[in-house]
């Protein structure tokens, strides 16, 4: 006889269902697996041999073969314990086979019949809904992400033992209950009226948080850059069910899925410190994961003192910047994660930090060159707003709140949203800096001054043609936020002061 259960193969954040087949039949004991297994994979056999004879367990001697179909997908992962545990069960008659049918099984077993948490375990359940399959069977502590997927029921179990009998129908395991994650956290912890002065730059935060525009601050260590940058997901709306999904795939691959921030749809923020490598920033390894640029997905990449981050992990960000994924390359196979995400940086203006203030900068113009010749062209042009975050004066620090605060700033950012939304509504894209060039030809229409301005502006500070289109996307976002159908010459000033800057 052969027993037939289902599992699933995961790559990248989507999941495909697999079948496990085992059969036993007379001959010398051996355990075998097929199917294109992993190296994680493979260990299943002793993991699933000691784990049955730990739960008291005992199957006549023989060789038994499991088998994962298809054979064309690559099996990573100790999740597929448990589903060749219940395939064997089924085989040899301990389990009845139609009491697994219509099951996903997922989970790694402990060497005392114990089952581990997994990765992975939304993308799996998601796959089990959307095939039909009524019913997921994974560890306790995967039971939880059952929650946020509606039309099967997810049970938690403990152990192999718990399971058997739960298929036996001996024992009754209930289904996690269904939960919903409708809205963010009403109040924002921390507010940018917490930030004294620096109006410039909370306006240069306003439009690129209303466009998500990549953005730079320069400024001196305390200024209140990294401030800054904490409070932008708090001016974001909350994202929207589809993008809520997409997250929480993401975070369930990396094992980070949990607490009330990502469940409740508040906009990630991923601040890694500057001796990250090029694969965390990226993802990938031996068992491909999510790097920082996905886990910022939809949300905000904070990269404090960019020029003094590894120049391989900042070129890493070049292509996502441009086309909103990462794409890691390995012999079985590509490997493709979401990294959709609103870079912010900052940097320090020379390498002490307090130039152009000559009581206390001694660096020299070649000193200030070398600092910021980490940062190669490239990327300085695929950020969109470069602005100053000056020294902040007495007057401001002692002085109350000047009203440019959060709420006053989520207002915008909120109408902003609105327009982009109508304005590329059945299209892919949501906002204004994802444009095309053929989209930006249509929807960033200058006045006459608006468009003699750009082109004085493009001729004096030799701009290239990525730049070109950067300032008309800002322009964009700033008529937006004013409300102007037309770009106006005030509109591209602003713009071009955020790119020039950077030049």
């Amino acid at each position: 006889m052969v027993g037939k259960v289902i599992s699933a193969a995961v790559s990248g954040v989507t999941a495909r269902l697999v079948e496990v087949e085992a059969d036993i039949a007379a001959g010398i004991p051996s355990f075998e697996l097929t199917g294109n297994l992993g190296g994680t994979a493979k260990e299943s056999r002793e993991r699933v041999r000691t784990a049955l004879r730990n739960s008291k367990i005992r199957l006549n001697p023989g060789k038994i073969t499991v088998n994962l179909a298809p054979a064309n997908i690559r099996k990573e992962g100790p999740h597929f314990d448990l589903a060749i545990a219940a395939a064997v069960l089924c085989a040899c008659g301990l389990v009845p086979q139609s009491a697994a049918e219509g099951i996903l099984f997922a989970g790694e077993l402990r060497l005392d019949g114990g089952i581990n948490e997994v990765n992975a375990a939304l993308p799996m359940i998601i796959a089990a809904a959307e095939s039909g399959l009524k019913r997921c069977v994974v560890p306790e502590g995967n039971a939880e992400e059952g929650a946020l997927i509606d039309g099967v029921e997810v049970i938690g179990a403990a152990s192999l033992e718990d399971c058997v009998a739960y298929l036996r129908g001996e024992k009754k395991l209930t289904p996690a209950p269904k939960c919903s994650f409708a809205a963010a956290p009403q109040s924002a912890v921390k507010d940018f009226g917490d930030i004294r002065g620096q109006r410039s730059l909370k306006r240069a935060v306003t439009v690129a948080a209303a466009g998500m525009h990549n953005l730079l601050m320069v400024g001196p260590p305390g200024s209140g850059k990294t401030m800054t940058a904490e409070r932008i997901p708090d001016i974001l709306p909350p994202l929207c069910r589809e993008q809520k999904m997409e997250v929480w795939r993401i975070y369930s691959v990396a094992g980070l899925l949990g607490g009330d921030s990502i469940l409740m749809g508040r906009r990630p923020f991923r601040s890694p410190r500057h001796t990250v490598t090029a694969q965390t920033m990226a993802g990938g390894g031996r068992n491909p994961m999510p790097g920082e640029m996905s886990l910022a997905q939809h949300g905000v990449l904070f990269l404090d003192e960019l020029n003094l981050f590894d120049p391989r992990a900042v070129e890493t960000l070049r292509e996502p910047l441009e086309s909103g994924t990462v794409r890691i390359n390995r012999v079985g196979g590509t490997v493709e994660y979401p990294a959709d995400f609103m870079l912010a940086a900052a940097v320090n203006p020379c390498r002490c930090g307090y130039y152009p203030d000559r009581r206390k900068c001694r660096c020299t113009q070649t000193d200030i060159k070398r600092h910021f010749g980490r940062i190669s062209r490239p990327i300085m042009d695929r950020i969109d707003i470069c602005v100053q975050a000056p020294t902040v004066s007495f007057d401001e620090v002692g002085g109350g709140k000047d009203g440019y605060d959060s709420a006053y700033m989520k207002k915008i950012v909120g109408k902003a949203f609105e327009i982009q939304q109508k304005r590329f509504k059945g299209q892919k894209l949501m906002f204004n800096s994802a444009m095309t060039a053929a989209m930006t030809a249509e929807y960033c229409v200058m006045e006459p001054q608006a468009q003699r301005l750009m082109k004085k502006a493009y001729e004096t500070y030799g701009l290239s043609a990525r730049s070109y289109y950067k300032i008309l996307k800002v322009a964009r976002t700033v008529a937006d936020i004013e409300g102007n159908e037309y770009i106006s010459a005030e509109n591209i000033s602003e713009a071009i002061s955020y790119k020039t800057m950077g030049e």
